[in-house]
């Protein structure tokens, strides 16, 4: 960016974790203008001076603002939204994190883990409602990002005309590993491996762990630079060398990748050239994909290889193996009874369907629920 180039302004929903991490690595790029959005007054002021005092630190001087909404209040939140104009805002927002239950201890969550992701839905969905709701009502331009359970909320939102733009993490999360794998397998280089991965949250959760899942619902695609007829390990392979061989830190820590998934969808929004990314949930639908961005566009891409409706069929089979049978045309979901029956077994917690209206009501009780099942396990 030269000096004369007007910075993009970067609102940040959710001053938490994930929302540093991004600070860490786009923050001394000094390329946008940020506004950091959080509930916890304190909380906020200190991660943004944080932020601003680190990047003096190398040199940069950046522009990071800290405001103050709860995204329950939709009023105040659209009045902010008019008031700062965000070009791209990036929710990092849920009522409760994905990782919270990898604390537990290891067998417990192991066994929860079980019930999958799909019954957590109302701890991401009702936030990002919220901000989507405030979004609508400012009637400003903004590209929306979503990083709380995309593969699922946004699909949800779409069906009511709320859905953001597009999500980070997931997908995108298993993508290197992948491209080391094949290159592993095949001793080329990583740069000279091509992916696109059609794949839902279920499926890059459970590849890292135990490599190719036994109800596989995918398309992996690839090109080796230099070598088109090039013999093709088989799939198993290949996420086999994934788990094995580049196995990483998760919880907290794994939560950097999430971090560097949002930095090239932020940044893939503004180039002036074609960035080819993978993403959940892009333009609403469902699951993860292979997406063009450029210049705030977004272009999923797909091919005779895996056309749109193959695609989705596969994502939607996969959602199901992840606890949500089915999203319906009012955007209300039906349960996988199998992974309910988990979350009864477990936590005393259990719905057949859920409504967007629902979803607030149904995180609180969930939130109570898991709170005693927490305290009784230690």
């Amino acid at each position: 960016m030269s000096p004369s180039t007007p910075r993009k302004k970067l609102l940040l929903v959710g001053a938490g974790n994930l929302c540093l991490q991004i600070l860490k690595i786009l923050g001394p790029k000094n390329a946008f203008e940020f506004v950091v959005l959080g509930r916890n007054e304190e909380a906020t002021l200190r991660l943004c001076n944080l932020v601003a005092l680190s990047c003096a630190q190398l040199g940069q001087y950046i522009a990071i603002k800290p405001v103050i909404a709860d995204l329950t209040d939709v009023d105040r939140v659209t009045q902010i939204l008019r008031e700062e104009a965000p070009d791209i805002s990036v929710n990092c927002a849920s009522l409760q994190s994905w990782r919270v239950i990898t604390g537990l201890p290891k067998l417990t969550f192991e066994q929860l883990d079980q019930a999958q992701f799909g019954p957590w839905l109302p701890m991401h969905l009702t936030l990002m409602h919220h901000l989507m709701q405030a979004v609508k009502a400012s009637g400003i331009v903004t590209r929306t990002i979503n990083a709380a359970f995309p593969d699922a909320v946004n699909p949800i939102l779409a069906r009511v005309g709320l859905a953001p733009d597009i999500g980070v993490g997931n997908v995108a999360n298993l993508v290197p590993a992948v491209r080391f794998a094949i290159a592993r397998l095949l001793e080329c280089a990583p740069t000279d491996v091509q992916v696109c991965l059609y794949a839902q949250h279920y499926f890059s959760h459970y590849v890292p762990r135990g490599g190719l899942p036994p109800r596989a619902s995918y398309r992996l695609l690839y090109e080796v630079r230099d070598r088109p007829s090039v013999a093709r390990p088989p799939d198993e392979a290949i996420f086999s060398t994934v788990k094995t061989e580049f196995r990483r830190l998760g919880g907290m820590d794994g939560q950097f990748l999430t971090a560097c998934s949002a930095v090239t969808v932020i940044e893939g929004l503004c180039s002036a050239a074609p960035v080819l990314v993978h993403a959940p949930g892009p333009l609403g639908l469902p699951g993860g994909y292979p997406v063009w961005l450029h210049d705030g566009r977004i272009q999923v891409q797909f091919s005779d290889a895996c056309p749109q409706d193959e695609a989705v069929r596969l994502n939607s089979i996969c959602q199901s193996h992840d606890g949500i049978d089915e999203i319906h045309c009012d955007g209300s979901v039906t349960y996988n009874p199998q992974c309910m029956a988990v979350m009864q077994a477990m936590l005393g917690y259990s719905k057949k369907t859920m409504s967007i209206e629902q979803s607030a009501e149904f995180a609180n009780e969930l939130a109570g629920k898991y709170s005693a099942f927490k305290n009784s396990t230690w």
